[in-house]
């Protein structure tokens, strides 16, 4: 009676304890790689500083249980704008290894999928993605989840498979990766499809009303397709087949290096159990042939077992007499030998749906193609060895293993006498074939060009060089780019500065302000920022307070060439003190906050007020492209004295041409400009 409160609270505990400690390992492993990123974070956290108001923002996911987790990251676009989430990783909002990341948006859509665990935290890497590089998308992810979570060394354990994963994929994955319908290996093509789209095809052959031959579907591996470079009767079967599918780690990383990404890896013994499933529930008959006496009874009954309602139309060794001569046959068109045809005549009395044939490659294929045209199934597959796996002679690798793409391996140690030569020396010269036929094609592409320059005018033909074009490509946004940060960088420091040292003046000035006149010190006044996004500017206040309504009765006045802006020598608006702080440019200088803001920048074309903006052209929008600056280049030539349209020019010649050194050349030219009030008024 004593022990099993015991035992119950053992395994209560037992959860928390593991949770805990792969809370630790997670707390540990943030830690470690903030201390590792810490320069990259300081760089990008720079970036977002000098090119957004906010560095950090965040972005929402579902956690578990149905909550809702702000996943840090910086604003600005780059590759380390995800960095931040290393402070969720060591908060505990995430995990290294857990569920797939579903945006907020997603999340009540991702709680009816039965498949997904939300018990367990988010996860920077997850099953669904170890499972999709190696081409496993079709196997539940939410078991290996919990197994990986259901010790420190399962969780440690699955964190190296993933890594191990990532890093072999990522060094032949293409920059620009592509999927496409068909990828072509030893001039064989592959049909790029999912499991489901298998058994989508599969489903709908089986169901046609429309009488044809049996349509053959292959599976091939690096061993199938090292033989076809050696045997050019199984090469020709492939080519014939009505689909050919690619199966394995070798096949996969051949097609990545080729710049094509495969859906899934699609094998004949992943396939069987969904198979079985899908005939069951669409009353289709399956019939196997192959594996030795028993072997293909064992496996139906296991099936059946799982299926209640599959429907097996019969099975047969594969031992029999194949050979297609006969002594009545001089053409040898047909296989016409007695025991040979006994199998067909059995297969086709069965009125199977599907046929399964496990002889193994190249014997399964070649079996097919001989007789396909006497067979009456709508389906003919060659499956390989998978009789055995489902009878129980031979055990299968586990999933583990096979989501790393090592599959091989444990075959390999089943039956090494057997299978050393296929994976041991076969594999390199699989890959060694890849490589050879990767590099005759790249030399093949040069020639059809020059087949194509041969036939040009090279007269008119301009001499374009596309590496050299994206590198200066490249290096001019690197350089627009860290001129913008080091812009950003100046304005803050700079204004900083500036409101520091200026706060004695701000009072003086306000003080004065406020003794000639009654109204508020400050003026502010919505104005057009960077792509005409409005603002708030604040100046010193240097006109009266009903200097708008004096406006409408000076209008016919205005000195200003152009008619967008409104200037006057003698603007009976300004009060005394406004016309020294004006021409001394002083009334400008709370727009330092604006600068500080991120509103403004020290150099740029001046701010516009929106009416002004509605009177531009779409020319002289361009000057709109950048933020409103203090002082731009205008205000150190002429300022008021330049008419709008050369104002206009000279702000976009300046757009086009900035750099620091030129925003550093402006505000030194500003200081005598002010000093001597060329062109105030």
């Amino acid at each position: 009676m004593t022990t099993r409160p015991m035992m119950t609270k053992t395994q209560t505990r037992a959860p928390r304890t593991t949770a805990f400690a792969i809370r630790v390992v997670d707390a540990f492993a943030a830690i470690l790689m903030i201390l590792l990123t810490s320069p990259l974070l300081a760089y990008a956290m720079l970036r977002s500083a000098a090119t957004h108001s906010h560095t950090f923002e965040s972005v929402f996911i579902s956690g578990p249980n149905n909550s809702v987790i702000a996943l840090y990251q910086f604003t600005y676009a780059g590759h380390f704008k995800s960095l931040p989430m290393l402070l969720n990783l060591l908060k505990g909002d995430i995990s290294l290894l857990g569920s797939k990341i579903e945006f907020a948006f997603d999340a009540k859509q991702a709680c009816h999928q039965t498949d997904k665990n939300y018990a367990i935290n988010p996860g920077i890497t997850s099953i669904e993605q170890i499972n999709s590089a190696t081409g496993l998308s079709f196997e539940a992810a939410h078991r290996s989840l919990n197994k990986a979570h259901s010790s420190v060394v399962n969780y440690i354990s699955a964190l190296v498979r993933a890594l191990f994963v990532l890093i072999i994929t990522g060094i032949f994955m293409p920059k620009t990766k592509r999927t496409t319908a068909t990828i072509s290996v030893f001039g064989i093509a592959l049909d790029n499809w999912t499991m489901t789209d298998l058994l989508s095809d599969l489903q709908q052959q089986c169901q046609s009303d429309t009488p044809s031959v049996m349509k053959q579907y292959s599976f091939v591996n690096a061993d199938c397709l090292n033989i076809s470079m050696k045997n050019e009767a199984y090469r020709q079967c492939l080519q014939q087949s009505g689909r050919v599918f690619a199966d394995g780690m070798g096949v996969r990383l051949a097609c990545l290096t080729k710049g094509h990404a495969l859906k899934d890896n699609l094998n004949g013994t992943d396939m069987f159990p969904r198979l079985c499933q899908l005939a069951a529930e669409q009353q289709l008959s399956i019939f196997l042939l192959g594996g030795a006496d028993g072997v293909a009874i064992d496996a139906a009954s296991n099936m059946q077992k799982i299926y209640p309602d599959l429907k097996i139309a019969g099975t047969h060794s594969g031992y029999f007499n194949m050979s297609n001569k006969h002594a009545d046959n001089t053409n040898n068109k047909e296989p016409n030998n007695g025991e040979n045809k006994a199998v067909v005549d059995c297969i086709n009395q069965s009125q199977a749906d599907i046929l399964l044939v496990a002889m193994g490659a190249p014997l399964q294929e070649k079996w097919l193609k001989e007789n396909k045209h006497q067979l009456n199934c709508h389906v003919g597959i060659g499956v390989g060895g998978l009789f055995d796996f489902y009878s129980n002679r031979i055990k299968r690798a586990p999933l583990w293993l096979r989501q790393m793409g090592m599959e091989w391996t444990y075959r390999l140690l089943q039956e090494p006498s057997r299978m050393w030569q296929r994976y041991i020396i076969g594999n390199p010269r699989f890959l060694r074939r890849v490589w050879n036929e990767n590099r005759q094609l790249r030399k093949m592409q040069p020639t059809q060009s020059q087949k194509v320059k041969a036939k040009t005018n090279t007269h008119y033909t301009p001499n374009f060089d596309a590496k050299r074009a994206n590198a200066r490509r490249a290096a001019h946004n690197l350089g627009r780019r860290l001129n913008r940060g080091t812009k950003r960088m100046l304005d803050i420091s700079v204004s900083v500065t500036l409101l520091t040292l200026l706060m004695p003046l701000f009072i003086l000035i306000s003080i004065c302000i406020r003794i000639e006149s009654k109204g508020a010190v400050l003026f502010y006044q919505t104005r057009a920022g960077r792509h005409n996004q409005p603002f708030t500017m604040w100046k010193l206040r240097s006109m009266y307070q009903d200097a708008e309504q004096r406006l409408a009765m000076i209008t016919t006045d205005n000195e200003m060439q152009g008619g967008v802006l409104f200037k006057m020598k003698r603007d009976p608006r300004i009060t005394l003190i406004g016309k020294f702080i004006r021409k001394a440019s002083i009334d400008e200088l709370p727009q330092l906050w604006n600068v500080l803001k991120g509103d403004m920048s020290l150099v740029g074309p001046r701010p516009a007020l929106l009416s002004e903006v509605k009177q531009y052209s779409q020319h002289d929008r361009n000057r709109l492209l950048v933020k409103p600056g203090i002082t731009c280049i205008w205000q150190v030539s002429g300022r008021s004295n330049i008419p709008f349209e050369q104002q206009v020019e000279l702000d976009i010649d300046y757009i086009y041409q900035q750099s620091i050194t030129a925003d550093v050349w402006l505000l030194i030219k500003t200081i005598p400009a002010v000093l001597f009030a060329r062109g105030a008024y």
